[in-house]
């Protein structure tokens, strides 16, 4: 079955782990970069590590925007569970019950710890979603 993805190519403006979301740059020269909390709504995910060297010399990074991506869990995530970016360095974590979320996707995998890598659907930036 032919599975249909969308990356874009975005500059990177910080050091960014393989497969962690990212939040669409301020700036009007199609920059990413981490994102600074929990909640935030997130772009897409980085599909290769970009080393502080690598933000130095420009590197441009592919960004999945839509589709499956490989993700890095910020804890445990049931399969079929909304993902929303974590706190802690662009993982994803499950959205949490009666709040409203910007929402990455959802699992098509689960996670069983911090650092798991799971497969999502994502579902294209800003979808927002109140669980409340």
């Amino acid at each position: 079955m032919a599975q249909y993805t969308e990356d874009i190519p975005l500059k990177p403006t910080a050091a960014v782990n393989k497969y962690t979301a990212v939040i669409l740059g301020t700036a009007a020269d199609q920059t990413c970069s981490p994102p600074g909390g929990a909640n935030a709504s997130c772009i897409g995910v980085v599909q290769e590590t970009v080393t502080t060297a690598d933000v130095t010399a420009g590197r441009v990074a592919d960004v999945r925007v839509l589709g499956r991506s490989t993700v890095v869990a910020n804890g445990s995530i049931s399969r079929g569970a909304l993902v929303v970016c974590g706190a802690s360095g662009g993982k994803v974590q499950a959205a949490a019950a009666a709040a409203k979320q910007w929402v990455l996707g959802v699992a098509l995998t689960a996670a069983g710890a911090d650092g798991d890598w799971i497969e999502v659907e994502l579902s294209g930036a800003g979808s927002q979603v109140d669980n409340s």
